[in-house]
């Protein structure tokens, strides 16, 4: 039976792929949000790419969870291959990978995570309009909470960095 996991690995690489050739394609008259949607948009289909490669690997070790119940980490992965005394030297990679925080894969997670934290300040206070009434909302700029360090460049690396990690590791797996 064929991995169900491995056709979402290549279909968010190739999303990435394509969300990159945008923001290459669009002009320098491209509204910020424009491409602030854009570079997030890619470094969410990294993100699932690897998350489903998690899942792949797990599928492939045939540690039996169910759809919903993927890991999330390569911790994780590692939890459940060590909880069915079985060893895998790619789950061992990938959690070198994450525990390396000057691994690629460190910097795509604090790209990650920062675009889950509200902007320094949190948006500027509202203060009343001209009838009086004050809005609950604070106004924010909407294309500011992209970490700095994500850029095409970085995307395009980390893109090249997992598009390699995942052939390798496949051909690895198809060794055995």
């Amino acid at each position: 039976m064929s991995n169900p996991y491995t056709g979402l690995v290549a279909s968010a690489l190739r999303k990435s792929e394509l969300i990159l050739h945008s923001l290459d394609t669009a002009d320098d008259e491209s509204p910020p949000l424009l491409r602030s949607a854009l570079l997030e948009g890619a470094l969410l289909q990294l993100w699932r790419a690897y998350r489903a490669f998690l899942a792949e690997q797990g599928y492939q070790l045939q540690l039996g969870f169910r759809p919903g119940g993927e890991p999330d980490t390569a911790v994780r992965l590692q939890e459940l291959v060590s909880a069915r005394n079985k060893y895998s030297a790619e789950v061992a990679e990938l959690l070198d990978l994450e525990e390396n925080p000057e691994s690629w894969f460190a910097a795509m997670a604090h790209c990650w995570r920062g675009l889950w934290r509200p902007t320094a300040g949190g948006g500027q206070e509202s203060s009343p309009t001209a009838s009086g009434v004050q809005s609950l909302i604070p106004l924010r700029q909407v294309d500011s909470n992209i970490p700095a360090s994500l850029s095409v460049e970085s995307l395009r690396f980390w893109q090249r960095q997992l598009g390699e990690l995942v052939a390798r590791q496949r051909a690895q797996s198809v060794e055995w």
